[in-house]
């Protein structure tokens, strides 16, 4: 995948999505490391700003990963990222991810609205087929968004990772392009 054009913003009612930058680091940073996201995030370890620079130096920059802010209409507050990865270019096929990084956004609808329009760019930008999400089965806020986005359920792992000493079940949700069905 080409990396994300610099002056791309993605509209919502209540948000809009701007490609992450190296001024965002501070805050990506901070959020990756609260506990309310580390304990919804199947990688838990710390992650440090050079951690992060590296990442976009050889994820972002490259294409690999189109990563966003999540940015409040009304303020341009920065709320959390979404992003896309694990892209399969044979199979036109790509995987979501969020983290919402500030209390104030969270049950207002804002993850569902920021996965409605990351879905969009995957199909109509970028042409995707198919967007799945992997989400850890007692993250009922995350399941719910997902099917509230318009995510299905395509499958259920029983024990499928070890994390903090006991093992988790996983779900797999994902959505066909409608124009390519």
């Amino acid at each position: 995948m080409k990396p994300v054009e610099k002056d791309l913003k993605i509209h919502g009612q209540q948000i809009y999505l701007r490609p992450i930058t190296i001024a965002d680091t501070d805050d990506i940073v901070r959020w990756r490391n609260e506990k309310k996201v580390v304990e919804n995030f199947i990688y838990r370890k710390p992650v440090s700003k050079e951690e992060h620079l590296n990442w976009m130096e050889k994820k972002v920059k490259s294409g690999l990963v189109h990563q966003f802010i999540i940015c409040r209409k009304e303020d341009d507050k920065p709320l959390g990222s979404i992003y896309l990865q694990n892209f399969e270019e044979e199979n036109k096929k790509g995987e979501w991810g969020i983290f919402l990084g500030e209390p104030d956004a969270y049950g207002k609808g804002i993850g569902t609205e920021a996965a409605k329009l990351i879905l969009a760019y995957g199909f109509e930008t970028l042409g995707l087929h198919k967007v799945i999400s992997k989400v850890l089965a007692y993250n009922q806020a995350s399941v719910r968004m997902n099917e509230n986005a318009g995510y299905k359920q395509e499958a259920y792992l029983k024990d499928e990772l070890f994390l903090d000493g006991k093992y988790e079940d996983l779900i797999l949700f994902g959505a066909v392009n409608p124009l390519q069905e």
